[in-house]
């Protein structure tokens, strides 16, 4: 498996990197993980976006899905597309795409002429080539999923927006590559029902899951620096990304093309 982060940033437009948007790639599987805005076109300097094997959202904020726009235009304008891209959303969501359609004043089935949309079961599993998917419930203001990935011989697991949660440590125990947002500069600054993470309770949550590598994401560029110093005390095991980070899952190999 091999992760490359399109998407570092957070709602708030950064310079310098789209919002979460994540490359999940292994053998002959293509995986979107999140389609923030920014990220379709990042996503296009790794491969042709229409060959995805499909999109996978955790959530449905808009810097987690609103690329689905942009990414819909690339297909024929009328459909008559060969190849539908199956597009999976949580479940109970599927009117807010029908709503997204008619809030950029296209048509009604403007994403199903291109797109195979389909709310995922959270309680069960999905299989895209030699990858197996499992979900776990994040601690965030909408419904929100995270996603655990197999090859059968590694583990990678992506968090999403969460605040703290002993379930999603154990969600993330052992894994060969988790990555997680650092949104807040302060818990201070989160509401009284949690839905984001400090970049210390980031590393934290690495640590109690002993991760064998973790990535932060989601955070603002400008501090970007100063979560560098708090990674700095694990020694490399955790380190802030940018869009162009990769990372071969059960590897040392890590790369930063195009970022910053």
């Amino acid at each position: 498996m091999r992760v490359t982060v399109l998407g570092s940033g957070t709602a708030q437009p950064q310079p310098d990197s789209p919002a979460s948007g994540l490359l999940l790639q292994a053998t002959d599987t293509s995986l979107l993980l999140d389609c923030g805005t920014g990220a379709i076109t990042r996503l296009e300097a790794h491969l042709d976006p229409r060959d995805l094997t499909a999109v996978l959202i955790g959530h449905l904020h808009g810097d987690h899905f609103l690329d689905l726009v942009p990414l819909r235009y690339l297909f024929p304008w009328a459909g008559g597309v060969e190849r539908h891209l199956p597009v999976y959303i949580p479940p109970g969501q599927r009117l807010r795409i029908d709503a997204l359609a008619e809030s950029i004043s296209e048509r009604p089935g403007f994403f199903d002429d291109a797109f195979t949309v389909a709310e995922y079961d959270p309680a069960g599993r999905l299989t895209f080539g030699c990858l197996e998917v499992e979900f776990r419930r994040a601690r965030h203001y909408v419904p929100a999923w995270s996603m655990a990935f197999t090859d059968g011989r590694h583990r990678f697991v992506y968090l999403g927006d969460t605040g703290p949660s002993d379930d999603l440590v154990a969600f993330a125990t052992g894994a060969d590559l988790l990555i997680m947002e650092a949104t807040l500069p302060s818990s201070a600054e989160d509401d009284v029902e949690r839905g984001h993470l400090t970049a210390e309770e980031a590393i934290e949550l690495a640590e109690d899951a002993a991760a064998k590598r973790a990535l932060l994401v989601h955070y603002p560029s400008a501090r970007r620096a100063e979560i560098e110093r708090l990674c700095e005390r694990t020694e490399g095991r955790v380190r802030a990304a940018v869009p162009g980070t990769a990372v071969r899952v059960g590897t040392e190999t890590v790369t930063e093309t195009g970022g910053g």
